[in-house]
């Protein structure tokens, strides 16, 4: 019987696009901070990519930025989404590892990273809610039977 891969191992060698998901919510600069919150609500997205005419990157505006920056005195929803996007982007490709993803998401502090081609035209955006689904599906054993709290222990070998 072969040895079970790590996970290290498995997430240095998945590439995103094997667990990308086709969802792309994306919008040109000047679209309205209402048209932009209306779209995330009919969506049911917390991100909206910022991209030009030919598809390229700009930015992304997210729950994040509504919270920081939007709910402010004297913003009006009128102003155009691009004056709020986040434009300090790490962009990644579809053939970049989870892993890879992964330390990103953690060193620039965000929860989704546009994917662009090798022509820098916007290709999907990968989202941590999907990198959680696939390590809860990868190590449902692990993932499931945590505690609700990390440092919770247990009296009885069954919890009870």
């Amino acid at each position: 019987m072969p040895t079970p891969k790590k996970v290290e191992d498995i997430l240095k060698e998945t590439k995103i696009y094997q667990i990308l998901r086709p969802k792309c919510v994306n919008s040109p600069p000047d679209i309205s901070l209402q048209a932009a919150l209306d779209l995330m609500r009919r969506e049911k997205s917390g991100y909206i990519v910022i991209r030009d005419e030919h598809l390229r990157v700009l930015g992304v505006f997210n729950e994040r930025d509504v919270l920081m920056k939007v709910l402010r005195k004297g913003v009006k929803l009128s102003e155009p989404v691009w004056k709020y996007m986040n434009s300090e982007l790490v962009l990644l490709t579809k053939s970049d590892t989870v892993g890879t993803a992964i330390e990103a998401m953690k060193k620039y502090n965000t929860r989704h990273i546009p994917l662009v081609d090798e022509l820098g035209q916007m290709t999907g955006v990968l989202s941590m809610r999907t990198i959680a689904n696939f390590l809860s599906e990868l190590i449902p054993t692990d993932v499931f039977n945590l505690p609700p709290k990390p440092d919770q222990t247990y009296n009885t070998a069954e919890g009870g």
